[in-house]
């Protein structure tokens, strides 16, 4: 087998073993969990990440004897971005080996890479295609039962490639054979990007709607009519006295729904108020029930701040999260009112008046709740802007090829 093939085929085996684990991450979660503690993927990573800077130090140091300080340097950047994304920004810590998966995977497209495009643009496609793998990865988990789309994940997924490639290019600096680029490097750069753009647009314009109408024609796929959708209408309210929050409904809309439904939707939350969290919402989704669904959501993030607020000892830790639980309450109260009484959810008055008292109830506040990190970008507008992005492609392929030949 030619070291080529034997290269991508270790890029499939990768991929693969990506999608497969996508089934059992929440029983692999619970189980690693119970037996080694909720961090364990965390801790995994970051010691990962320090056996691999350590030996790569040793190596540069000792066996290559290499003493240009700027490569350190990036190194060093490079394990203490790791670090910080892992003890600050990763919140699920199963997306640690999230983390180790697409490192290895950024690792494993640039060596595939390199028996086909011999200059710098193989960091791009290796980028490129490793974030293509991340968009599929979460179509695979949209999919799949008990599993969701989340736009934040894609992302997560390609940076997680980007830094294992800027250590290779800045830190380990495996130089290309040829300095030039060549035009077949940038139609691949190019396919790449335009791979990503249309497979990205085609998932964000994939609404309920849409979903509903293809199980309508194929009937196999009506469970996915149940999974949480990829893309949906989002509107952002602005309240002087709350800040700001989203939802798929309009005010009027919501407050109609409140009036009339309060009393049916208030005996729903009565009659799960002991069942599981994620079974109410996998039973009641934003498809079916937006209104019950997102008030839902806003009485979890309340109940669950106001609880971390009660139980912590740090002063800070405490007003932040008695503030969200108490802007959380005011959204409650004032859009969701009648089914909240109706369903036995509603704060007392003297309780939301303590905590009033400990927080500064007039600063901003921006509930991530039912928040779409693209709500701001119609469809419209988005796949004008893909079309652009992919004639600009093609202009600059062929300026560059005459460029070329000239």
């Amino acid at each position: 087998m030619g070291k080529k093939l034997l290269a991508w085929l270790w890029v499939a085996l990768c991929a693969l073993a990506i999608f497969f684990v996508v089934p059992f991450a929440r029983a692999i979660q619970t189980f690693t969990s119970k037996h080694f503690g909720a961090a364990f993927f965390i801790i995994l990573l970051l010691a990962v990440v320090a056996v691999t800077f350590l030996v790569v130090l040793y190596v540069l140091i000792f066996r290559l004897k290499i003493r240009i300080a700027s490569q350190y340097i990036w190194l060093v950047a490079g394990v203490a971005l790791y670090f910080y994304i892992g003890l600050t920004r990763i919140k699920n810590p199963f997306e640690g080996a999230h983390y180790l998966e697409y490192g290895l995977l950024g690792c494993l497209l640039f060596r595939a890479w390199r028996f086909s495009i011999p200059d710098g643009s193989v960091y791009w496609a290796a980028f490129f295609s490793g974030s293509l793998v991340g968009i599929i990865d979460e179509i695979v988990q949209w999919i799949t039962p008990d599993r969701y789309w989340d736009m934040a994940d894609v992302g997560m997924n390609a940076l997680a490639v980007g830094l294992i490639l800027i250590a290779l290019w800045k830190g380990i600096r495996l130089k290309p054979s040829s300095a030039k680029i060549a035009p077949k490097s940038v139609r691949i750069v190019s396919i790449l990007i335009a791979a990503n753009l249309l497979l990205l647009g085609a998932c964000l314009s994939n609404t309920p709607e849409r979903t509903a109408a293809w199980a309508g024609r194929f009937p196999f796929l009506a469970p996915l009519e149940k999974q949480e959708p990829m893309r949906e209408t989002i509107l952002k309210h602005e309240d002087p006295e709350i800040g700001s929050f989203y939802s798929r409904l309009t005010v009027s809309w919501l407050k109609k729904t409140d009036k009339e439904q309060a009393a049916a939707y208030g005996k729903i939350l009565i009659d799960w108020k002991d069942k599981s969290y994620d079974e109410f919402l996998k039973n009641h989704t934003t498809l079916s029930f937006p209104f019950l669904h997102e008030m839902r959501v806003h009485l979890f993030r309340r109940d669950k701040r106001f609880e971390v607020g009660q139980t912590t000892d740090k002063l800070a830790a405490k007003k932040d999260n008695l503030f969200i639980a108490y802007k959380e309450n005011l959204i409650l109260e004032k859009y969701f009112s009648e089914t909240l009484q109706a369903s036995g959810y509603e704060w007392p008055k003297e309780k939301a008046a303590v905590v009033e008292s400990l927080i500064e109830k007039n600063a901003p506040y921006d509930s991530p709740v039912s928040k779409n990190v693209f709500y701001w970008l119609p469809e419209g507008r988005m796949w004008a802007t893909i079309i652009v992005i992919l004639v600009l492609l093609i202009s600059y392929n062929v300026y560059f090829s005459k460029r070329r030949k000239s």
